[in-house]
């Protein structure tokens, strides 16, 4: 039996593909193809009422040019002598007393006569055994009294013209809605050919990633447009990964070496465990290379929160504004900091703040720049200046408003840096080898003291910072001596009134 019942189920009908699966050169044609249906449509219904009122109009003047010459005779003639209608005309006229004194009718037709003495002046349509007629009736009026001439057609010819005229539009409507069906597919194929193209360039994307790009077509249309700012988006995905995969490069090429050395000075330390004086001098080491993973790893949580705000900034995110007053409170307090770190060289930091001149009823001057930035900028360049000033040396921070932007300015008396390093001075990961690399040992001649050897990422946190704000870094060697790195930050014309809290 369940044999039987499987037998005698029907199968399922898989329900029919709505028209969101269709391709969209498919959707594209159903739809103007669609439109045009009712277009035509509407057309023909309108040509076809059109048609109708026209043949209705000029039966009607033939029905008055069949009346007029009995009107005119029965106006002024009491006895007229009436000659007969033309042939295939439908006339009658009938007397004051109900008399049929001319007809040409059809029988049917002529028996109805009788009511229309009383119908009023005028057209009207008359059924008769299941054909129509168009019947005009006048009301001439003599000495004799009132008389009636009716004239009548037969409506079956307006139906056939109507009708013929309403079977060949709708045949040419067809033609036509089939020939702008097949224009619309090809116009609609030729229009998303550049879309195909563009499909398959994205595909080459998962294979050669570096190097594809989509077709931008010659015309300046929407498709183009899309191309660009997709190319545009790729490119700037392209220089995201870049750097991610340089970053990480870079980072583990950094962390090998001072990986290893600690690694070499714990197992120097078990080794020593029993000398108490070379035990403390390995774990003196091992804390130095603590520290410069620290602040390396450090600086690349800074680098990446840096780069993951400028893309937040290019995505539209709104960016605060500051005073130059804030950024000048941050300055000071920025040098007091750096000057912790120098007291133990006797290196002297100071600072100089030149405030913007400001005319009565106007703001301060605001840069895309918050405090924070603003303190990585002083640390990192004061900082770097510090490190590599032999005792007793200078390093003077200034922060100034000149021709609509801000410009902050470190310099210091040391020995620079040689010429070669100046043009990578930005870049990740690189460090002067000769003049400004910290030495193990102190200087007997310029009282240098040991510090840790830097990130190489202390420069391009300033740049990356700068760029942020709009603005630019750049470095050189004075022609007296010593190195002067320059931020410039450009104003913010339409800054928010308020000041960003520090």
């Amino acid at each position: 039996m369940g044999a039987g019942r499987a037998q005698g189920r029907r199968p399922s009908r898989l329900p029919p593909p709505s028209l969101r699966s269709l391709s969209l050169r498919a959707r594209i044609t159903i739809g103007s193809t669609v439109i045009a249906a009712v277009v035509i449509a509407l057309l023909v219904l309108v040509m076809r009422l059109q048609v109708v009122n026209v043949v209705a109009s000029a039966t009607e003047t033939l029905l008055d040019a069949d009346t007029d010459p009995y009107v005119a005779t029965l106006e002024v003639d009491s006895d007229p002598n009436l000659s007969p209608p033309g042939n295939a005309q439908f006339v009658a006229v009938v007397s004051p007393t109900g008399d049929i004194t001319l007809s040409s009718m059809p029988r049917r037709l002529e028996q109805s006569l009788g009511s229309l003495r009383t119908t009023p002046a005028g057209t009207s349509v008359v059924e008769l055994g299941g054909s129509q007629y168009r019947v005009v009736v006048e009301h001439p009026v003599n000495q004799a009294g009132r008389w009636t001439v009716v004239a009548a057609r037969n409506s079956q010819a307006e139906a056939i013209v109507v009708d013929e005229l309403t079977t060949t539009l709708s045949v040419t409507g067809l033609a036509i809605l089939l020939a702008f069906g097949v224009a619309s597919w090809v116009l609609a194929t030729t229009a998303l050919r550049p879309v195909n193209r563009m499909r398959r360039e994205a595909e080459r994307l998962s294979v050669a990633p570096e190097r594809a790009e989509l077709p931008v077509g010659p015309a300046q249309d929407e498709l183009a447009e899309l191309a660009t700012t997709l190319n545009a988006f790729l490119a700037r995905t392209r220089q995201a990964t870049e750097r991610e995969r340089q970053m990480v490069s870079d980072a583990s090429h950094e962390l090998r070496t001072p990986l290893a050395i600690l690694t070499t000075q714990l197992d120097l330390a078990a080794l020593d465990r029993d000398d108490a004086r070379a035990l403390a001098a390995h774990i003196e080491r091992a804390k130095n290379s603590v520290a410069r993973l620290s602040r390396l790893a450090n600086d690349l949580l800074t680098l990446s929160r840096i780069e993951e705000s400028e893309r937040r900034a290019a995505d539209g995110a709104p960016q605060s504004a500051t005073a130059w007053s804030d950024l000048g409170d941050e300055v000071m307090a920025a040098v007091d900091r750096v000057r912790l770190i120098a007291s133990a060289k006797d290196v002297t930091v100071d600072f100089e703040l030149e405030p913007p001149t400001v005319a009565d009823g106007s703001d301060e001057p605001r840069y895309r720049l918050d405090t924070g930035g603003m303190a990585q900028l002083v640390t990192n360049t004061a900082g770097n200046a510090v490190a590599a000033l032999p005792r007793g040396g200078t390093v003077l921070v200034s922060w100034r408003a000149a021709s609509g932007e801000g410009v902050l300015q470190v310099t210091d008396d040391g020995p620079g840096v040689p010429e070669s390093f100046v043009p990578v001075a930005f870049d990740r990961f690189t460090r002067p080898d000769e003049a400004r690399t910290s030495r193990r040992d102190p200087d007997p001649v310029t009282g240098a003291v040991p510090m840790p050897g830097g990130s190489g990422l202390g420069l391009a946190i300033v740049r990356a910072v700068a760029e942020r704000a709009g603005g630019t870094a750049s470095l050189r060697n004075l022609p007296t001596g010593g190195l002067e790195v320059t931020v410039r930050v450009p104003e913010v014309r339409d800054a928010p009134a308020a000041r960003t809290a520090r």
